[in-house]
């Protein structure tokens, strides 16, 4: 028999489609499965993730709506953000990445600067663990550099 989780993620990915997205409340969720918001954050947070080949969006206010796509990425584009990356990235490291990606046109030199910055030392110094939130954060920034191309 499937568990809930289960259920929350069969449930969204039919609402879905193939290769939509869709926009959902946490609480409008809970209510309908008759379970705690939180068990629909951890559907969320470990099912649709960008391993997983979702991009996920939150909209504040309402109730917390979120919204969720389908990301198509081809071979190469994962290769390079998810076995390249990583769980944790060093600030090198993803200087090396972005000069791959620049030089294979995927990035222009404005947006490799932004990257950059954004993802800096200086900017991430108050993260605890700052390799780890620049990883997280360096995949959502080129899947959705990725989605505007296509």
């Amino acid at each position: 028999m499937p568990n809930i989780s289960d259920i929350i993620e069969n449930y969204i990915l039919d609402k879905m489609g193939r290769n939509g997205s869709i926009e959902l409340s946490r609480n409008v969720l809970a209510e309908y499965f008759n379970c705690v918001p939180s068990q629909i954050n951890y559907v969320l947070a470990t099912r649709f993730t960008l391993d997983r080949g979702f991009s996920k969006e939150s909209k504040r206010g309402g109730g917390g709506y979120i919204k969720i796509s389908r990301v198509l990425l081809d071979d190469e584009a994962k290769d390079v953000i998810f076995e390249n990356v990583g769980d944790e990235l060093s600030y090198n490291r993803m200087m090396e990445s972005l000069k791959r990606l620049k030089h294979e046109k995927i990035l222009k030199e404005k947006e490799l600067n932004m990257i950059s910055s954004a993802l800096s030392n200086e900017a991430l110094g108050v993260a605890e663990n700052m390799d780890f939130v620049r990883a997280n954060a360096f995949k959502c920034v080129l899947v959705s550099l990725m989605k505007e191309e296509r």
